[in-house]
């Protein structure tokens, strides 16, 4: 194609060759990059409102606020609700969050920067900056002042400073494949009168739906970071992300109670059950096991917390856990009023 191109560049001889179909890949970035803000926005906007309706901004309306019998408590309850809504936001879902606004945001600014940019679309008199309908002397001219500029071998350089056109080599050697393709599509009477007819040099190819994507995806310098990236996604995180969620939601029924807490309260629980046993059925969830780890630290503070309320037990199924006997020593400490350690409020 670079020895065509010179040789029209210098003139050449009167004797056309023959025309090929001519096929013109063109890879879209601003579409690209519209099409991402749209996916991003469809997902972003719903996961930050499941966010935000998590967060306790304000805390909650309550009376006793006015009462300074209760001024300890409340402040108290206030702390924890900074110190919980602190964690959220620093947690995965708030970093997350924070960071998918800063990359839609930073997009928003690209494409505000690209709002003077087309989509692509081949236009062979733009490309040439001549005027629709010029003369052939007109379209010639243009073609030998733009291929000089632009030819590769004037722009080797990545410095645009360097280079004739002053832009990099790389934009320079795309630039001139468009100011061939322009020319042959305006120099030959069959792809002019198809461009003209259809908007297409090789004539109508009915109606297509495509999707923009960026030019960098293609590039052959980028071939192996593609392929590893691709990799990585298809057979590490994927099956990965996946599996990670069937491992923890298999754990949980559709009401978001665990299996095993479900399977345990089933086993203790009929008709018949006296309200004296609820503690300790409550105890027995899975999910205060999970969310209540016993430390070495904690164990001669819960020991004197266990000799002051045993003497109340009532006596159930899951008392010989030691997991279970540390929530129910915890939740009898509280319905009788005993003050908890420190250690054990953590």
């Amino acid at each position: 194609r670079r020895a065509r191109c010179c040789h029209h560049a210098r003139g050449g001889s009167t004797a056309r060759p023959r025309r090929r179909a001519m096929a013109f890949e063109v890879f879209d970035d601003v579409a690209f990059y519209w099409f991402l803000f749209s996916v991003m926005v469809m997902v972003i906007v719903p996961m930050s409102y499941s966010f935000l309706s998590t967060l306790q901004l304000r805390p909650p309306a309550d009376w006793t606020r006015q009462l300074d019998s209760c001024k300890e408590k409340n402040e108290r309850i206030e702390r924890e609700r900074r110190k919980d809504l602190m964690s959220k936001l620093f947690g995965w879902r708030g970093v997350g969050f924070i960071c998918s606004w800063t990359l839609l945001i930073a997009l928003a600014m690209r494409l505000t920067v690209m709002q003077n940019e087309e989509m692509y679309t081949f236009n062979p008199y733009r490309i040439l900056a001549i005027e629709e309908g010029a003369e052939p002397g007109e379209i010639k001219k243009a073609y030998r002042k733009m291929s000089l500029k632009f030819h590769p071998d004037k722009n080797q350089d990545d410095d645009p400073e360097k280079n004739s056109c002053l832009c990099p080599a790389k934009e320079a050697a795309d630039l001139f494949i468009k100011i061939a393709k322009a020319y042959e599509t305006l120099t030959d009477d069959a792809t002019r009168d198809n461009y003209e007819k259809y908007g297409n040099p090789d004539g109508y190819h009915g109606t297509s739906v495509t999707i923009g994507l960026p030019s960098w995806l293609t590039d052959k310098d980028n071939e192996l970071a593609i392929l590893v990236a691709y990799f990585v996604a298809l057979i590490v995180i994927i099956p990965t992300v996946v599996g990670l969620w069937w491992r923890n939601s298999s754990k949980f029924l559709e009401d978001g109670v665990m299996q095993n807490t479900a399977y345990r309260f089933y086993r203790q629980i009929s008709e018949h059950t006296a309200a004296k046993f609820m503690p300790g059925i409550l105890s027995s969830a899975v999910e205060f096991s999970e969310a209540v780890p016993c430390r070495n630290n904690q164990a001669d503070d819960l020991s004197k917390l266990h000799n002051r309320v045993r003497e109340q037990f009532v006596k159930n199924q899951g008392d010989v856990n030691n997991d279970i006997m540390k929530v129910k020593t915890l939740l009898y400490a509280f319905l009788l009023r005993e003050p908890v350690p420190p250690s054990l409020q953590t």
